[in-house]
């Protein structure tokens, strides 16, 4: 964990090095009223997509009743996402993931084991569609490459889920879900894989429609802090988003986020524009490329600020409302 933060901080101090700071101070009053407004509408409405898809991947309805619904959404599910939230982007090393089994069971009377295969199946399906979502627009990018890249991602999807199934039905039956040790583990692993829930294409439109949302804010932000034309700033919102895959995370994700975003930018312009290389050095960058570091780290600061905020409020809310009962689960999940 220390290596971690030392690592990100070290690399947002040499981004901030190649930025002036009067440009980063400029880059958060650059944005109009209307911009800011229409981000953080973007950024809350992300979150009420992801409440709706982890209302459909737990199947909530079928578990317990919610005890309130805000516009349809359970305000069960919607505290547990944006708690799961704050604490992803506030701990370095994605170690806010951990939260995301005790706040199911404690908020909506799930077991572990089960929660667990749920956040995995989660971030696969993130994983899946912001590939999708990078081979579909990502400026510059040949016609081959996208058929190509689609065919890759469709076919290793179907063998993965496949070879899954046939692995789980040629094995013997003989695991319960009452075994001890790896047993046990096993068998709510099958069950949960085999979930009919999580293929619901209800989940994957949902997941579709969270990520577009917020890569839409963020690149909106983006164009209009650097005034690059908002394809080139959906690429620099992808590249941040996608930094987060990178193992070594700084605290809050500073640094990494900031290099992906300038990165995606990089890419992007020297695509369309059909260069080999993205542009080196200050005096050679575009002008929207030269503010992408100032222009990330007042998004990053946006995203921070509206998940610390609103996981707060949640956390407020979960203390002041009653606990989920506890419920047996169906049979088979």
């Amino acid at each position: 964990m220390a290596v971690a933060w030392a690592l990100g901080l070290v690399l947002l101090g040499w981004l901030l090095h190649k930025t002036p700071l009067h440009e980063a101070q400029a880059a958060l009053a650059r944005p109009t009223l209307l911009t800011w407004v229409l981000t953080l509408l973007g950024l809350l409405g992300s979150y009420g997509l992801r409440s709706a898809r982890l209302q459909v991947v737990l199947d909530l309805d079928a578990h317990h009743r919610a005890a309130s619904r805000w516009f349809g959404l359970r305000t069960d599910a919607l505290r547990v996402i944006l708690m799961h939230n704050a604490a992803v982007n506030l701990l370095p090393m994605r170690a806010g993931e951990l939260s995301f089994p005790w706040l199911a069971a404690r908020q909506l009377g799930y077991p572990v084991p089960r929660a667990v295969v749920c956040l995995m199946w989660m971030r696969l399906q993130d994983l899946s569609v912001l590939a999708l979502l990078g081979l579909l627009l990502w400026p510059g990018l040949p016609l081959a490459w996208r058929g190509a890249g689609l065919a890759v991602l469709v076919m290793g999807w179907v063998a993965l889920t496949q070879g899954l199934q046939r692995w789980f039905q040629g094995h013997p039956q003989d695991i319960d879900e009452a075994a001890q040790g790896w047993r046990g583990h096993l068998s709510r692993l099958r069950h949960a894989l085999m979930e009919p829930a999580h293929h619901r294409p209800a989940a994957w439109l949902l997941t579709l429609a969270n990520w577009a949302l917020k890569l839409a804010a963020g690149a909106g932000l983006l164009a209009a802090i650097t005034d690059a034309s908002f394809i080139h700033a959906w690429a620099g919102a992808l590249g941040g988003e996608l930094a987060a895959i990178v193992p070594v995370q700084g605290p809050a994700g500073f640094g990494t986020y900031e290099a992906g975003v300038w990165v995606g930018m990089a890419s992007g312009m020297s695509g369309m524009s059909g260069l080999s290389d993205p542009p080196t050095g200050v005096g050679n960058m575009p002008p929207p490329l030269a503010q992408a570091i100032s222009a990330a780290l007042a998004l990053h600061l946006c995203f921070l600020l509206c998940a610390v905020l609103a996981g707060l409020v949640a956390l407020w809310l979960s203390r002041t409302t009653p606990q989920a009962p506890e419920a047996p689960l169906r049979p088979g999940t």
